[in-house]
């Protein structure tokens, strides 16, 4: 019998929004005010205290007074998810519900403190690199909220949302630092205090700006998009991998799943806009070493390229959101996407609740869900498969 994967996204998304879309994040430790006091004049501890917590076995969170709360990353995703199925179905109800989660983003955006609108965590996050306050933006969230902005104009045409992305732009450009990385390339911090050199991030931020570019055709936005992918690119190993970092020492991070999809994701969607074909090929070569490096043969997602377990429903999300976008190129992607797919409901899925779990192990799995990483990516990524199957079937 075939799976229903669309009614498995919108009954999963229904247990979300039961919830009013609130729970808990991996790194939300420092919600806890018990943890918050102890950690207070000591980052060793707040680190410590936030690695911790992301890998008990059990959900100690409620024990520990950690609030549920709204994570604006996953309420991007969640409006991402609605937008999708939107298109899937016609259905004005997920439009609304989308629309109405950006508003709800756009409640807690920081652009009266800077350049732009722009989005940081719910919870204070301190980890080897930095420290930072809830609420504080970052790379990752604002961009994350700038594409259900972004995908939202492109459903209504609205241009108060396309205003939205173009101030989001001049937080990234003038807000975040501009880390020095030689001649011709350009890389923005993570965060507004550190010099830390994430490679994802400038993925992130180089595919926003020139889909960006592409609609308001701003030379603006061209330039440093294009250097922003030419160090992305520079930061690829003679392997056709990336790391977290440069330099790769600076994070416990090697080559990991998740944020590997991240990359050529971001890498993917810069070249719809900016055709080159030497980055075409490093896209190509990037996505045969995730497929044959980050998954293992029962298509189940690992950790790192050399350490499988555990395995993570964030790794999970991210494989189906690759391959399925990968097969705009080539289609015998998606059935890749579809067995990760049916590895994660096999595995990490609660049917009769609608909610996928955090990581299974190789004795146990962690039965319990964090919104944002488990519900907001799953949600998004079965909506994005589900959109590449429908357009497969038409052809």
């Amino acid at each position: 019998m075939n799976t229903d994967y669309r009614e498995i996204c919108i009954r999963s998304l229904q247990w979300a929004r039961s919830d009013n879309y609130t729970g808990y994040s991996k790194f939300d430790a420092l919600n806890s005010p018990v943890l918050r006091f102890l950690g207070s004049k000591s980052r060793f501890l707040r680190g410590g205290f936030v690695f911790a917590l992301s890998r008990t076995p059990l959900n100690v969170r409620g024990l520990l007074g950690v609030q549920k709360k709204q994570n604006p990353k996953g309420l991007a995703l969640f409006a991402r998810t609605c937008f999708n199925l939107y298109k899937t179905t016609q259905d004005e109800s997920f439009r609304d519900e989308g629309l109405e989660l950006l508003g709800v983003l756009l409640g807690i955006s920081r652009r009266k403190d800077y350049s732009g609108h722009c989005w940081g965590y719910d919870h204070p996050w301190q980890n080897i690199a930095f420290f930072i306050p809830p609420y504080e933006p970052n790379c990752v969230v604002t961009c994350a909220a700038a594409e259900a902005f972004l995908q939202a104009y492109g459903i209504t045409g609205d241009k108060e949302y396309l205003s939205v992305c173009e101030s989001v732009a001049d937080f990234i450009l003038q807000d975040l630092t501009d880390i020095d990385v030689g001649e011709g390339m350009r890389c923005c911090s993570y965060d507004l205090h550190s010099s830390w050199k994430v490679i994802n991030v400038n993925a992130f931020a180089a595919a926003f700006l020139a889909k960006l570019y592409k609609i308001t055709q701003n030379p603006d936005y061209l330039q440093p998009a294009e250097r922003m992918m030419r160090w992305v690119i520079s930061q690829k190993t003679g392997y056709h991998a990336w790391y977290y970092t440069d330099p790769p020492e600076a994070s416990r991070i090697t080559h990991d799943n998740y944020h590997t999809g991240f990359v050529l994701d971001s890498i993917q969607e810069y070249l719809e806009v900016l055709a080159d074909p030497q980055i075409d090929r490093d896209w190509s070569d990037g996505l045969e070493f995730y497929k044959s490096n980050l998954f293992t043969d029962d298509c189940a997602p690992k950790w790192m390229h050399d350490r499988p377990c555990p395995h993570d429903i964030h790794g999970a999300a991210q494989g189906i959101i690759t391959f399925s976008l990968a097969s705009a190129r080539d289609p015998g992607h998606l059935d890749f996407a579809r067995k990760i797919l049916d590895w994660t409901l096999a595995n990490l899925y609660e049917r009769g609740r609608s909610r996928f779990y955090y990581q299974k192990g190789r004795r146990w799995t962690k039965k319990y869900t964090l919104m944002r990483w488990c519900q907001a990516w799953m949600c998004y990524a079965i909506s994005v498969y589900n959109l590449h199957e429908q357009e497969r079937n038409r052809e």
